[in-house]
């Protein structure tokens, strides 16, 4: 099969690299990067033009891009979108229900939820891990000596909310609506947390205070929208100042991280890292990663998880419902419900050398056999040719 493959915002080269190792052509289209939820007119119409001029076998990105999906509709390309996003807002487009889409979602709860909107193929498929750059690490010893560490977060602390932007101009009642929901889901992983919604007085609010309903461009319920939108990155920030300021009384912490730490003390920062090179060289040099899943995920493993375990390091999680499908707590991976599980796991995995090891390399052998991307990509491959439109 001959791919064309569709860049888009802050997604990795993985599904080329892939493709191009297993012996498929894929090119990959370079002359724009794009965001689902911004679209530029003008970039797509030379898409546009640059499709008319050449013929695919099949088009792929990362998430979903429905002015993308438009035009492999209109030249007869099946297009494949491999989300890692949930929810991926861009699903709630008209264009998702085009016959030429293959979706594969990685989060089970949003898979089901996607389902009630009869879309053409779709499918759910966990996120997978480059194993060909992940296993090709070259530590050195001046790696050792600059990221070697006892625990280890990677990421953002999502400060630059929506939340952080309105509250100061919300009526009280409405802003203890909001606040009762932050504080009863804080640090609080022992049940699935749907996606959040707003009542009908905040929906009513925010949209004769602010325009919102003008802001919601695809087919989604505002109050679904607006609780997505005031409270999962808000909540996420909660739950990532709360950790690492827990933790950080009693141990060491290296955040990475391009975010602002004025909130965190004693935390170890340093600047954002390289998702190709120094990212996985932590991984390995971590004797704990952190995960802190985003909560809008429901159920899914975030590909920090699997890039962890890919990269040969001991990943300490936030509970995810699907992670008991695919791997053994305690012997592939560890987990934390709350913060008293949090701490006491620390302290018990920095004590125990050895059994944090051994859950490291099981770890790595279970990803290894079951979530490369050449694994994930020969499904999606095959279900494609099985289902043409």
């Amino acid at each position: 099969m001959n791919f064309l493959f569709i860049r888009v915002k802050n997604s990795s080269f993985d599904l080329p690299w892939a493709l191009l190792e297993m012996g498929y052509h894929a090119d990959i289209y370079g002359v724009a990067e794009f965001d689902p939820l911004a679209p530029v007119p003008e970039e797509f119409e030379k898409l546009d033009k640059f499709l008319s001029e050449h013929d695919f076998d099949c088009l792929i990105s990362y998430l979903f891009v429905p002015e993308v999906s438009d035009l492999c509709q209109k030249y007869h390309f099946p297009y494949i979108g491999w989300v890692y996003d949930s929810p991926l807002i861009s699903l709630f487009h008209p264009a998702v229900k085009n016959p030429c889409n293959y979706l594969f979602l990685f989060d089970r709860a949003e898979y089901e939820h996607m389902k009630s909107y009869d879309i053409p193929h779709l499918y759910y498929l966990p996120m997978g891990v480059n194993l060909s750059r992940t296993g090709a690490l070259d530590i050195t010893p001046e790696d050792e000596a600059a990221f070697s560490c006892d625990i280890s977060f990677i990421g953002n602390l999502y400060e630059n909310n929506s939340y952080n932007s309105f509250v100061s101009q919300l009526p009280e009642d409405i802003a203890a609506e909001l606040k009762v929901y932050l504080l009863k889901n804080l640090c609080n992983w022992h049940t699935v947390k749907p996606w959040p919604r707003v009542s009908q007085k905040t929906v009513d609010f925010m949209s004769q205070k602010f325009q919102a309903s003008v802001w919601n461009r695809q087919q989604m319920d505002l109050d679904l929208y607006l609780g997505l939108l005031l409270l999962s990155r808000k909540l996420a920030e909660m739950d990532r100042i709360t950790v690492l300021n827990a933790l950080a009384e009693r141990y060491t912490i290296d955040l990475y991280t391009r975010s602002d730490c004025s909130y965190l003390r004693n935390v170890q920062v340093h600047q954002g890292v390289n998702y190709y090179t120094a990212m996985n060289k932590i991984f390995y040099l971590s004797k704990i990663n952190l995960n802190i899943t985003l909560p809008s995920i429901e159920t899914g493993m975030p590909q920090r998880i699997l890039d962890i375990m890919g990269s040969g390091g001991f990943v300490l999680t936030n509970y995810q419902q699907e992670i008991e499908d695919y791997f053994v707590i305690g012997k592939d991976i560890e987990v934390f419900r709350d913060l008293d599980e949090l701490m006491e796991k620390t302290a018990y995995y920095l004590s125990h050398e050895e059994e944090r090891l051994r859950i490291a390399m099981n770890g790595y052998i279970k990803v290894r056999d079951n979530f490369s991307y050449i694994h994930q990509l020969k499904y999606m491959i095959q279900t494609v040719e099985e289902n043409k439109f």
